[in-house]
């Protein structure tokens, strides 16, 4: 595993555009947590629509196509599925799910993505 020395970070000058940038993340990861703390459930839905956007993409790209319908029954844990398509796109959403669950205590490293 590779290891970074940042030290000489501390000895160097940085430019306006840079440093405007650092002020920018900073502002909207503060909106991101009122928009967390005030909105929680438009939030939601829009993690839900990602979702299923994800979903069908994805198996799309796999050559796995379904009804926009049967793709929101099976996303939303509404049906089962009826064949080795459809499972898939059930192991992908399940997948999805997890991440979105945990992943706070998934480490970001190579062999858990490709899990």
């Amino acid at each position: 595993m590779r290891s970074f020395d940042y030290s000489y970070l501390s000895l160097r000058t940085w430019d306006n555009e840079i440093l405007s940038y650092v002020a920018k993340i900073h502002e909207y990861k503060g909106k991101q947590e009122l928009y967390l703390r005030q909105k929680p459930v438009e939030l939601e839905r829009l993690v839900e629509v990602a979702k299923v956007q994800s979903t069908e993409s994805s198996n799309r790209i796999e050559g796995i196509i379904t009804t926009k319908s049967r793709l929101q029954q099976l996303v939303e844990d509404k049906t089962t599925p009826r064949n080795r398509d459809e499972k898939e796109i059930l192991g992908y959403r399940n997948v999805l799910n997890l991440i979105h669950e945990n992943y706070e205590y998934i480490p970001f490293r190579s062999n858990y993505i490709l899990q």
